[in-house]
């Protein structure tokens, strides 16, 4: 018996562990992410505004 109960909350333990750093990566991602998506913007606006500049109708 006590061996069971120890080997629940090993369980438990490695559960908690691997949950908790499955949600680190996927934050870590989310941030890249959103980093790297923001900075496709900002370069994309910089061309339009270039375009325009440019080329006025």
């Amino acid at each position: 018996m006590t061996i069971r109960r120890k080997r629940n909350g090993q369980t438990a333990i490695e559960y908690l562990l691997v949950t908790v750093s499955l949600l680190l990566v996927f934050v870590m991602m989310y941030k890249a992410l959103q980093y790297s998506l923001a900075n496709q913007f900002k370069r994309g606006g910089m061309v339009i505004i270039r375009m325009y500049k440019e080329d006025p109708w």
